[in-house]
């Protein structure tokens, strides 16, 4: 074993993503906004581009601060000099409220321009497709709530509903046409699941986030943390306080009095439901209960209750009630204000919202697993940098990687065993700079579209 190696790359995905972010014009928006809230501040390295950098390194696996900086220092042969430690902590410490909103235009004035190249691929903006139906012409949005653990005694970290876990309970809004993170709302870890205004604060930024001609129709999905009076009263008065269709899928609580209309349910009035790829779902069945019931005052109007009966599994029989476990049924409900009367699709579709955990999953693969600050500004800074990082792995997937069937798919840990860990060497040839790539990689020729396909991106309009 001998040393003298130069030139190398220890993750190609390093510029890999950087120079989507540059190209696609994120970098120099975020550049712009932060460098007018401190026009007499000229920092050695630009806080666009470290804020960058940390979302780079969290795509790579970076967990700390630290870890980022020494993922992007193994890739020097062609960054160049990185942002050292100190001084991402600085840039993070330094994105205040003031600072996190200017950020939150820059993305969202950069969605903008990445969803208008969505929209011109050849397939067209990624439109959500469950049970063999299509919404054309709709985004939609789900709001999930998760828990971050701490091990040490952070500013917010407390006691969370689950008795052994101690720590943080944010909230995470991402788009499921993408798979785009839109907000996070880092609370304190004995906040409550179904409060209100968390969950109305947290869509006012998500929807802040989607460009103007696709807020005109929403979809809000959320579990039956959502399933409040006042969020879905905020969802319809907002719609038509601006003119929008916006509609809601919530999952909603099984008193008493829904067992009791479940159970008055004819046989014959249920209907098999459908999974997420239009097959029939053994053993469940779907129906409206609207009819059978008395709400109490303050739901919105129009609003429906959709009941699903499917086999009681061994681990929900503990919480099952006496009419769940003689009839051998597990009762669940949805309430939604969606039109028609195709239960099965309506019923699968809600069912869709399971994709939220995977971006909540991604999300703690992406630096949110462990909040790495102990003020809670600080890891609220963090949580925007892992939601770039999630955005820039979805645009890659959907802007460079569409041609592959699996990698356009693929979440963060394939991604990064696949293509973004992968070493190169930086050779000079013709007064150029060429990555030069391990003939013997099975994923080289993605990786060279993909590259090519960045190259080419249009400035953004």
């Amino acid at each position: 074993m001998t040393a003298g190696a130069s030139g190398l790359i220890g993750a190609v995905g390093a510029p890999l993503l950087r120079l989507l972010a540059e190209r696609s014009g994120l970098r120099p928006g975020l550049s712009l906004a932060l460098g007018r809230l401190r026009p007499d501040f000229v920092p050695a390295h630009d806080r666009g581009q470290v804020l960058v950098d940390v979302a780079v390194a969290l795509g790579l696996g970076a967990m700390s601060v630290a870890g980022a900086t020494n993922l992007l220092s193994a890739s020097q042969a062609v960054l160049g000099q990185v942002a050292s430690t100190p001084t991402m902590w600085r840039a993070l410490t330094e994105l205040d409220a003031s600072a996190l909103a200017a950020v939150a235009k820059a993305r969202a004035a950069h969605r903008r321009a990445m969803w208008a190249r969505l929209a011109a691929r050849p397939g067209g903006f990624p439109w959500l497709d469950v049970a063999e139906q299509t919404w054309t012409g709709w985004i939609v949005v789900d709001v999930d709530a998760s828990l971050v653990e701490s091990h040490s005694d952070k500013e917010g970290a407390a006691g969370t509903y689950k008795k052994h876990v101690f720590g943080l309970h944010p909230i995470i809004v991402s788009c499921a046409n993408t798979g785009e993170i839109l907000a996070v709302l880092l609370r304190p870890g004995n906040s409550g699941s179904n409060t209100a205004a968390d969950h109305i604060a947290v869509l006012t930024e998500a929807v802040a986030q989607l460009p103007a001609a696709y807020r005109k129709k929403i979809i809000f999905r959320a579990d039956g943390a959502g399933s409040t009076k006042e969020l879905l009263t905020w969802i319809t008065e907002e719609a038509t306080r601006r003119g929008y269709t916006w509609h809601y899928s919530v999952g909603f609580d099984v008193t008493e009095a829904v067992r009791d209309a479940i159970a008055c349910v004819p046989t014959r009035t249920w209907t098999p439901a459908l999974t997420a790829d239009g097959e029939v779902r053994r053993g469940a069945h779907v129906t409206e209960i609207t009819g059978l019931l008395t709400l109490p005052d303050g739901w919105p109007d129009g609003m429906r209750l959709l009941a699903r009966t499917e086999p009681l599994h061994p681990r929900h029989r503990k919480q099952a009630s006496d009419i769940e476990r003689k009839r051998e049924q597990r009762f669940q409900v949805v309430a939604t204000d969606l039109p028609g009367h195709r239960y099965p699709k309506l019923d699968a579709f809600h069912r869709n919202h399971a994709v939220v955990e995977s971006a909540i999953k991604n999300g703690k693969d992406l630096g949110l697993r462990r909040l790495p600050g102990h003020a809670l500004a600080f890891n609220q800074a963090w949580c925007i940098a892992v939601a770039i990082a999630c955005d820039l792995l979805a645009w890659l997937r959907l802007l460079a990687l569409d041609h592959h069937q699996q990698l356009c798919r693929a979440s963060p840990a394939v991604l990064r065993r696949a293509l973004l860990n992968t070493p190169a060497r930086v050779v000079r040839r013709a007064r150029k700079r060429l990555i030069r790539l391990d003939d013997t990689h099975p994923h080289q020729a993605d990786l060279i579209l993909a590259w090519n396909k960045i190259h080419a991106l249009a400035a953004p309009p």
